[in-house]
């Protein structure tokens, strides 16, 4: 700041002399050329008229045409006036007269001193030199000119005739350009030296008293550096102090005092007490960096519990953290001090466990956790159940830095609840895990790509009237031909596209594409009853599908009565019974016919099934495999037909594979069957050949030759 305020000062002082010396130079030179112009006029009596500005400085000089070449000759008299003006002004004069044959001015007469007594070669004024332009044009020149190979501060004015033809011109000068700046140059060596100086004084007066002033507040930041490790000080010095220094002493000593509180608060899970996400990636990441030593090893479990969800939708989320404050006492006495134990989010645990590179007491303690978890956590609200579910991994053999580590960990959780239902609910990491990963993420990257380039085709399976074969309806199938990888099944990229959010993207290609076929085969002629289509939850879920069928139909100019919406029972779970009835009503209203998708295969409610506006029911193919031999089966198919007509639903079984799974919907009159025995899901362009194909089959009593076919083969 100091050194801003001397240089400031310095060059104000330079700039307002610079100033100064530009103004008196111009004043000078502006009298000079006036006086010149006007002792000019006076000593040719009046032959020579001047004429001036507002501000007194001449514009030009007027010379009557026929006198012109008299006045503009060498002369005594005109070397006279130029003397005359030459000690007048203190400065150079010189007399030029314009020569239509050279195109120049030349000089007539001249006050320019002679070096050496010599007088000065011929000089003229042309082309190139800076008041030419000005003065061939009848206008006055003021700014420096070069002579002798330095600059002169001239003020040069045209003599023009009545006419207004330029006969001559008068220069004046004030003297050389640097002589006329010497003070400033001088100033401007000075100066900053002068302003250098003064900044070292008061660098050096200013250090010491600093020193001194700042000596507090060096004891003070060394307090503040220990705190910022970590390191409690013994005491704060300055406390005593009544001024900015003891303030600051005094906000030293609360923070000392709060910072056992902000490092819980920062490092602690508020609900159970155990370590939060921030502790658990800090331990995480110091054991890993103790472990590239070699001299250390560890084992990392994550754990969570199956469902927990449901805890807090059913009991609140009070009686939730409860439940989560218990698993953490039970953990803590299971893995004991040594153990770190932490929260990361909702229901999920992450433990690290040092000492056991091998994983022996980590899979010890996985069981007794999962038996201790397993019991039943008492509340006043009743008895709460948990299944909890673990991930192991090994550090540093499976992992090097805390994210991977912790990734590591996560897919060996997810492997232990995919294998739940076998009753392992714990599991290690192996590379494999992560293979699959990378394979789900080639997958998805290979989705997109298919996406945009239309790799994806629609394969439609023929729904018939099992009484008289007769064609009621088509459900368009996904397929995806890869010309690398083959075909890939739906069941390997659907639930990835359900994952990343790609399903609604697919939702939308299916309807159109299905809309689109549709309207071709009744343009043509085909009696195919309705085309089915497959929603999914998300899909459904979105507050603008009910819109985008609408204007799907109108775009392709297809009846509503011509699609049907299959859904499976999956949306009504985690959704509001509100919201499914809202858009069933949306689309309803619409005209589409609607269907509930593999009824009996989930989350199956008969009140739902009573109130919601469906038309179709499908029932799931575990219901009719192998019904035809198994009475059991047998009373449990048709009751599910029996349920579904006396609802004035449209009954459809799925996936009969053999003629007495055929005869079968027959015999409970069935409305119609979809499956392998009537036809696999083909090319649209493949749909009449295949019924035509059932139909010789059905007359000809030859649909036992279906029986053959394995249920990995049907659509």
């Amino acid at each position: 700041m100091v050194f801003c305020s001397i240089g400031l000062i310095s060059g104000l002082a330079y700039l307002e002399l610079s100033r100064t010396t530009q103004e008196n130079a111009s004043t000078r030179l502006d009298r000079a050329a006036h006086t010149a112009a006007s002792i000019l006029r006076y000593g040719t009596n009046d032959r020579l008229l001047p004429e001036f500005a507002g501000s007194g400085a001449p514009i030009l000089i007027r010379v009557p045409g026929a006198t012109a070449g008299e006045l503009l000759e060498p002369g005594e008299k005109l070397d006279a006036l130029v003397e005359t003006i030459g000690k007048t002004n203190q400065g150079a004069v010189n007399l030029f007269k314009w020569s239509p044959r050279t195109g120049t001015f030349d000089s007539l007469a001249t006050t320019f001193p002679y070096p050496g007594g010599v007088p000065p070669s011929a000089y003229s004024i042309g082309e190139g030199h800076p008041a030419f332009a000005s003065l061939s044009a009848g206008q006055p020149f003021s700014g420096n000119v070069p002579v002798q190979g330095r600059f002169r501060l001239a003020y040069l004015t045209p003599i023009v005739t009545e006419g207004g033809k330029v006969a001559g011109a008068l220069a004046v000068d004030v003297g050389w350009v640097d002589d006329l700046a010497l003070a400033e140059n001088r100033l401007k060596t000075r100066i900053a030296p002068a302003a250098l100086i003064i900044l070292i004084a008061v660098i050096l007066i200013g250090g010491v008293v600093l020193r001194f002033e700042l000596r507090p507040l060096r004891r003070l930041a060394k307090v503040a550096d220990e705190l910022a490790a970590g390191l409690q000080p013994k005491r704060i010095p300055f406390t005593d102090r009544r001024d900015e220094i003891g303030d600051l002493a005094h906000g030293l000593e609360r923070v000392t005092d709060l910072q056992d509180k902000l490092h819980k608060l920062a490092y602690t899970d508020p609900v159970t007490t155990a370590g939060n996400r921030a502790r658990y990636f800090s331990d995480l990441s110091e054991a890993l960096r103790r472990a590239k030593s070699g001299s250390f090893s560890a084992s990392l479990i994550h754990l969570d519990f199956n469902g927990f969800a449901k805890v807090n939708d059913t009991f609140g989320q009070q009686v939730g953290n409860r439940v989560l404050l218990q698993a953490y006492v039970r953990l803590a006495n299971i893995f004991g001090p040594s153990a770190q134990i932490a929260r990361i989010s909702a229901d999920d645990f992450c433990i690290l466990l040092p000492f056991d590179g091998k994983g022996a007491i980590a899979e010890d303690y996985a069981v007794q956790a999962i038996d201790m978890l397993s019991v039943p956590f008492q509340m006043e609200e009743g008895e709460i159940h948990v299944e909890p579910s673990i991930g192991i991994a090994l550090l540093p053999q499976d992992a090097e830095d805390a994210e991977t580590a912790h990734r590591m960990a996560g897919l060996a959780l997810r492997a232990a609840k995919r294998s739940a239902g076998a009753g392992a609910r714990y599991e290690f990491f192996s590379p494999p895990l992560n293979d699959r990963v990378q394979s789900e993420m080639l997958t998805e990257t290979l989705l997109r790509a298919a996406l945009q380039t239309r790799q994806l085709v629609l394969h439609y399976q023929p729904q018939v009237c099992p009484a008289d074969g007769r064609l009621i309806g088509l459900e368009a199938l996904l397929r995806w031909p890869h010309e690398k990888r083959g075909d890939i099944p739906p069941a390997e990229f659907i639930p990835i596209a359900e994952k990343t959010g790609l399903i609604l993207e697919l939702g939308g290609y299916v309807l159109e594409t299905a809309c689109k076929q549709a309207a071709q085969w009744r343009q043509a002629g085909f009696e195919f009853g309705q085309v089915s289509i497959n929603v999914s939850p998300l899909q459904f879920r979105q507050s603008s599908f009910a819109e985008t069928v609408r204007q799907t139909l109108k775009t392709y100019g297809l009846p509503a009565s011509y699609l049907c919406l299959e859904v499976t029972e999956n949306v009504f779970v985690d959704t509001r019974e509100q919201l499914v009835m809202d858009i069933l009503s949306q689309l309803q209203k619409i005209g589409v016919q609607l269907s509930l998708d593999d009824f009996g295969s989930g989350y199956s409610s008969l009140s739902y099934l009573h109130r919601l506006p469906f038309q179709e029911l499908k029932i799931d193919r575990a219901f009719i495999s192998g019904a035809d031999s198994h009475p059991q089966r047998e009373q449990l198919f048709e009751a599910i037909v029996r349920l579904g007509r006396s609802l004035g639903l449209r009954v459809i079984a799925e996936g009969a594979e053999t003629a007495g799974e055929f005869a079968l919907t027959v015999t409970h009159k069935c409305d119609g069957i979809q499956g392998y025995i009537c036809s696999p899901a083909v090319p649209a362009d493949r749909i009449q050949s295949q019924l035509q194909s059932f139909g010789v089959a059905l007359k000809s009593n030859t649909l036992a030759g279906g029986s053959s076919h394995s249920s990995k083969q049907r659509a």
